[in-house]
């Protein structure tokens, strides 16, 4: 069986699973490393278990059964299309709990916290990451504080209080509620899904499944990339099934940021990017600094993928595409099928490729801003 140590992406330091750190000591993100010692899933007995992520149980680093806090997330179906000679498989991850992919994360995060005891935390998000987090801090029974922009879309802020959660609003910039979250850390554990390891791993699920759906291992994924988890959590999945024989290769990774928030891109392209004086329609990619910015480009790198910048005018493309296929997704999922139609244009896929796409967010979160820059 598989077994499991946290490590500073760093320095290497080692950390016990009961610590309450939340990144090491030199300042760099942690990792859940997955030591296979020789085991690998068995797909045919995997059929007999429940459609949630928890089926690959073996994989996740949860040592007591009953420490999972689970809603009945993941397992999410897909839908494939041809798109210009491509094979796209979307898939449709807002079909969640929580309505977002985050709820992936949040399970796992959660379930860990609940196995180490902790009672009281605090986190912040533009708010997916925040609502996943609330529904499953309320399912286990732990008190959560969620700060948010002072202009987060109102649909995702009655979501974390209908939760149970407390709402702490902060004016300005997004880094301005980073550092009151991290300020009000030191009296209640930080669970900040930018940061947490643990929250990584349950999106890595995401890979399997489309592994078991598809039968195989798409050319290339493409990934909105706000703190950079979904990127990482898909690329580790993916790493893990090779590592495992059952994958020959890891898709190219491409990611995509808008030219606002730029920072992988110009960390990638090692050129600045001139700031888009326009809304912030893709909230949930509003992400300043990155912290695990060094991890992503290292995986984009090593898959021979690139970051891709678009525009608000180019989501709303994406977003109404997206909806002539019957999907209503909310506008920072938009930013993968604005990406998607970038790369078919500039033929950067064979044609027969396989390109998978998930879907992050749905819609009816942000119907303020469909409704003002969308439908206008």
């Amino acid at each position: 069986m598989p077994h499991f140590r946290l490590r500073c992406s760093l320095c290497d330091r080692l950390y016990s699973f009961d610590t309450r750190a939340w990144r090491c000591t030199c300042g760099a993100p942690l990792d859940v490393e997955v030591l296979l010692q020789g085991f690998t899933l068995d797909f045919e007995k995997l059929r007999a278990r429940e459609n949630t992520l928890w089926r690959y149980r073996e994989l996740l680093p949860i040592r007591e059964q009953n420490s999972i806090v689970s809603l009945g997330e993941g397992f999410t179906p897909i839908m494939v299309r041809e798109i210009s000679g491509t094979k796209v498989v979307y898939k449709l991850d807002f079909l969640n709990p929580t309505g977002s992919f985050k709820d992936r994360g949040a399970s796992v995060l959660i379930s860990h916290l609940n196995e180490i005891g902790i009672k009281e935390i605090g986190e912040d998000s533009s708010g997916n990451a925040g609502a996943a987090i609330a529904a499953y801090s309320k399912a286990a029974g732990i008190k959560c504080r969620v700060f948010v922009p002072a202009e987060a879309p109102f649909g995702k802020v009655l979501q974390i209080i209908v939760y149970g959660a407390e709402i702490i609003r902060v004016p300005g910039s997004r880094e301005n509620v980073n550092k009151a979250a991290l300020e009000a850390a030191q009296k209640s554990y930080y669970a900040g899904h930018l940061w947490n390891p643990f929250f990584i791993e349950g999106l890595k699920t995401i890979s399997f499944e489309v592994y078991e759906q598809t039968r195989g291992v798409p050319d290339a994924a493409i990934l909105p990339v706000g703190s950079g988890g979904l990127l990482l959590g898909v690329h580790k999945g993916f790493k893990e099934l090779r590592e495992m024989r059952l994958a020959e290769k890891i898709p190219r990774i491409f990611g995509v940021q808008t030219y606002g928030f730029a920072q992988a891109y110009e960390r990638l392209h090692n050129k600045k990017v001139k700031k888009a004086e326009e809304a912030i329609l893709a909230d949930g990619i509003a992400v300043p600094n990155p912290p695990r910015i060094d991890q992503i480009v290292r995986a984009v790198k090593e898959t021979g993928g690139d970051i891709i910048l678009v525009s608000n005018e180019e989501i709303i493309e994406g977003f109404k595409d997206l909806a002539s296929l019957g999907l209503f997704v909310e506008p920072t999922s938009a930013t993968a099928q604005a990406a998607l139609n970038k790369l078919i244009k500039e033929k950067v896929f064979e044609r027969g490729s396989t390109i998978f796409v998930p879907l992050t967010g749905i819609g009816l979160k942000a119907t303020d801003k469909i409704g003002k820059y969308i439908l206008k």
